[in-house]
């Protein structure tokens, strides 16, 4: 009897380890091009015309991309590759690249260290200053763009870890080892601007919401900026398309009338006392393009969140020691209407969608890829096995997949 119910409860248990399909991976994909990176790619993105890895010590590589009339990969060509970004400063790593598809400029994040800038354009001249600086005193964790036709909002997780002061005092009002999201607005960002990416830019440094230690992890898509919360789930901010000035309770001060300028009517807005010594607005100022100052949603998950993806109003979080993936549609007041978990059984380090695709990296299972039919709909298509998979990303019927062992890129049949 023992025997039969040990049998029965082996089955229940593989019934939830959904991609357990004999489908065989001749049938889902085709390898079109293996490309050796010289030690671990991390990361990857790319445009119609070119490809950036971020390959960890062996700092970014820029390819040319070759498509044929289908947009599919046939070939890429190796023409840049700055692996010596700053040896003298912390560990020279290039861990996480985001590309603006507009300004055609690659953000490159050393985790800790650096956020590099990258202009791939035709005939760019590179910026002498080819770096953010710091803000609020924070190191960076994360980095997510808002890429606008004339400007770009870069939004940054910081950890104020190595915020003290001579006296051991933390840089504004943050506890030690906590995080915050903070982003400048980013205008230089022509093809002959040479000097630096933060000239004239507006915010500067702006501080937007303060957060705890766990947070690791942030994604921005269509106004809303999704943030991990380790094994507490997650947490989502709005962004605000006009100035505010808002007082205690989060309501706006009638009295504020925002000029334009950002630095005068932060000023304005915050003061205790104006030039007459009258009383001030006292509020809490942000501008255009950032956030409210409050948590839009928070959600808890079965997990610790390691990855995270937002697509319209669907926040996709990959969870660590193999609890897969959650799927959580959000209505306008962020409230979660639906929620669906797939590839439970797995570890999930990072998350995909494009073209109907869903696909998740799931290190040692190499990549799990869905059909993906909006909302929360999906159906297990296969399973792709490769090298300790770091990351994936979809693009068309494109399939990239960064590994220890260098880039793999798959057509999808």
């Amino acid at each position: 009897m023992k025997f039969f119910i040990y049998l029965i409860i082996i089955c229940l248990f593989s019934a939830c380890i959904e991609p357990n399909d004999p489908i065989s991976e001749d049938d889902i994909v085709d390898l079109v091009v293996y490309q050796d990176t010289y030690g671990e790619a991390l990361d990857v993105d790319l445009t119609d015309d070119v490809m950036i890895v971020a390959a960890n010590y062996q700092g970014f590589i820029v390819y040319d991309l070759d498509r044929n009339s289908q947009n599919n990969i046939t070939g890429i060509d190796s023409i840049y590759n700055d692996f010596d970004m700053a040896s003298d400063m912390g560990d020279n790593r290039a861990q996480q690249v985001t590309i603006s598809d507009n300004h055609e400029i690659a953000f490159i994040t050393d985790i800790y260290d650096r956020i590099w800038i990258y202009k791939f354009e035709e005939n760019a001249n590179q910026y002498v200053d080819n770096y953010l600086s710091d803000c609020y005193g924070g190191t960076w964790l994360s980095t997510a763009i808002d890429d606008q036709l004339d400007h770009i909002n870069v939004f940054s997780l910081v950890k104020h870890s190595s915020s003290e002061d001579d006296n051991g005092e933390t840089i504004g009002d943050f506890d030690q080892y906590s995080t915050s999201i903070v982003w400048k607005g980013l205008s230089s960002v022509g093809i002959s601007n040479e000097i630096s990416i933060e000239e004239g830019a507006s915010p500067g440094c702006e501080f937007s919401y303060n957060f705890g230690i766990l947070p690791e992890v942030i994604d921005f898509n269509n106004g809303l900026l999704a943030v991990s919360n380790g094994e507490l789930g997650v947490n989502v901010l709005k962004q605000t398309n006009q100035d505010l000035c808002l007082d205690d309770f989060n309501m706006p001060i009638d009295e504020f009338v925002p000029t334009g300028d950002i630095a005068n009517d932060k000023i304005i807005c915050q003061q205790e006392y104006d030039q007459y010594y009258n009383p001030g607005l006292n509020g809490n100022y942000e501008p255009s393009g950032g956030f409210y100052p409050y948590i839009f949603s928070s959600f808890d998950l079965p997990g610790e969140v390691s990855s995270i993806l937002v697509r319209d109003s669907i926040i996709f979080a990959g969870l660590s020691t193999s609890n897969g993936c959650y799927m959580s549609l959000l209505d306008n007041d962020g409230i979660v209407l639906d929620k669906l978990s797939i590839a439970n059984g797995y570890t999930i380090n990072n998350i995909s969608e494009d073209n109907g695709y869903l696909a998740l990296s799931s290190g040692h299972d190499g990549v799990l890829l869905y059909k993906y039919f909006g909302g929360t709909n999906t159906q297990f298509i296969g399973q792709i096995n490769t090298p300790y998979s770091n990351n994936v990303k979809v693009d068309g019927n494109n399939l990239i997949v960064s590994t220890e062992d260098g880039l793999y890129i798959y057509l999808i049949k």
